[in-house]
């Protein structure tokens, strides 16, 4: 940090950290809302060139390895790539590894964008299945939010699924399903089972300056057409055209808390001076893990900070096939979904429910560092059998939250002035029951669909996008970190507007829920409703 005196701002209304969804759906809400706020942003990382993405080069795939890669830890390990400002995680503790994204956008540059919607029930586990916690709210009260946020990031798919309330028409229509998604379609039929195209934040029409998606492929490194739709794109343009203020390059240090109130941040700028921001209310948005560290190192004293941390548990089941598929063409993680066996059935040996999703190839050196032998004739062999001619069933576990599997602060001081952090994940009985039950549903699945030969993977590490649950809501402040506002019980003028907040997760992404969310949180300061 550059020498000299601390830098005084002038006082501002809000004060929000982190550029990701919750934070920009958040900040656009509030200021197209209420005009005359002074609303400031920080965010750690920078706004993505799209001209310098891997996909632009021809080592792409090797860069997806390193520097792009979609774990902070893997691009740290790579020198990083000067535009997500990470920092280190200890998660040798963790059967997860935590993937993420520091910069304008959030983890929203590098999703795959799937777009579901948590379901009714998934508002009230305790009451329904005796597990869990309800949410201080319903899927009803949710709905709105959810609408609107739909619109901004502009969904491809079709109304109709069965397997949720009614909802608004798509604004596009939805990604082609390949012929590796319309394979499973018809093995789908064949068992009776529930199947729909997914919901996905992609355009596949052309809208403004943004492009239809061109099936390119790498999109877990940033799209570099502009067709996926990250809150770079969507959000911020809007929220900046209403005033606020966005600071890149901003590293916040420490939230200051005084007598029950949040009174400001403390951060270090883009040229290395400390700076004092003071602040009427404070909002943080640094995903799961960050909120969390940031919040455990200003010294906020709820006893359920940091714990309840989820997840989703995730493995999958990989399906080989004599024709031709997709392979790696095509958004990885859109094709199809299955909420068959998503609601509670107790016969089934444990409660809440799976979502099995089909998904498309890895690029082709991916899936060959992942083949066993690595190297020699058979490794050849396998790669030739698998590359076009797979299909993969991703399978997510509904994770119910438990103390233990928690973000705790290492007592190291980092690059980045802040306290270490560390990540404590065991997965539980009930999400391997869930898983196994899954992976079972899906080798059936894949042998309806013709596949010669199907390998199992029981868990899949480095699949910790879902960062929920550490701040969570609720009315007792022994158990929880916010009320249903998600204004914190020690400081009711410290909001937290990100997938911390989550009582339970459900067993489906949790993107569009997030941004529903924030939407809300930024309502419920100003006392309006939708």
């Amino acid at each position: 940090m550059a020498s000299g005196r601390q830098v005084r701002c002038d006082p501002v209304d809000v004060a929000i950290v982190g550029a990701g969804l919750g934070g920009a759906a958040f900040a656009w809400r509030l200021a197209s809302r209420a005009p005359h706020l002074h609303i400031v942003c920080f965010e750690r990382g920078d706004w993505l060139d799209r001209t310098d993405l891997p996909a632009q080069k021809p080592d792409w795939q090797r860069l997806a390895l390193g520097s792009w890669a979609t774990s902070p830890n893997l691009r740290l390990q790579a020198g990083g790539n000067g535009v997500s400002a990470d920092y280190p995680i200890d998660d040798s503790g963790s059967e997860f590894k935590p993937l993420m994204w520091n910069g304008v956008g959030g983890s929203t540059i590098n999703w795959a964008a799937h777009f579901p919607r948590l379901h009714p029930s998934d508002f009230r586990t305790r009451t329904l299945d005796g597990v869990g916690d309800d949410w201080p709210f319903s899927y009803s009260d949710l709905e709105p939010y959810y609408d609107l946020n739909d619109e901004m990031f502009g969904v491809a798919g079709i109304a109709g699924d069965p397997a949720y309330p009614p909802k608004r028409s798509r604004r596009m229509q939805p990604l082609p399903l390949g012929r590796g998604g319309a394979k499973a379609a018809r093995a789908f039929d064949e068992l009776g089972w529930h199947w729909w195209p997914v919901d996905a934040a992609i355009n596949t029409v052309a809208e403004g300056a943004r492009q239809a998606c061109n099936y390119c492929g790498p999109c877990q490194q940033g799209c570099a057409t502009g067709a996926k739709s990250s809150t770079d794109l969507t959000y911020w343009p809007r929220a900046l055209a209403h005033g606020v203020d966005l600071r890149t390059n901003c590293i916040v240090q420490e939230i200051v808390l005084e007598g029950g109130l949040a009174k400001g941040i403390r951060y270090r700028d883009g040229e290395g001076r400390a700076c004092w921001q003071p602040a009427s209310t404070v909002v943080v948005a640094g995903n799961g893990i960050g909120t969390a560290r940031l919040l455990l190192a200003s010294g906020l004293p709820s006893p359920a900070l940091g714990r309840n941390l989820m997840f989703h548990p995730a493995a999958y089941v990989r399906g080989m096939f004599a024709e031709e598929l997709d392979g790696p063409v095509g958004p990885v993680g859109c094709a199809l979904y299955s909420h068959e066996f998503y609601e509670t059935d107790e016969t089934r040996g444990f409660k809440r429910g799976i979502h099995l999703q089909v998904t498309r190839e890895n690029p082709l050196l991916v899936q060959a560092l992942r083949l066993e032998p690595g190297w020699g004739a058979e490794a050849q062999r396998l790669l030739r059998e698998e590359f076009r001619h797979s299909m993969a069933v991703l399978v997510l576990a509904e994770d119910l939250p438990e103390p233990h599997n928690r973000v705790t602060l290492t007592g190291a001081t980092e690059a980045d002035g802040l306290p270490g952090v560390r990540v404590e994940y065991a997965l539980s009985r009930e999400a391997r029951r869930a898983l196994d039950f899954g992976l079972a549903r899906a080798e059936e699945m894949l042998r309806a669909a013709g596949a010669h030969r199907i390998v199992r993977v029981p868990l899949a590490p480095y699949t910790g996008w879902h960062l929920l649950g550490t701040a969570r809501m609720g009315s007792d402040p022994t158990t929880s970190v916010t009320n249903a506002t998600g204004c914190c019980h020690d400081a009711p003028n410290l909001i937290v507007v990100d997938g911390s907040l989550f009582p339970t997760v459900g067993a489906c992404n949790p993107g569009a829920t997030i941004g529903a969310l924030a939407l809300k949180m930024a309502d419920a300061l100003l006392g309006e409703k939708p």
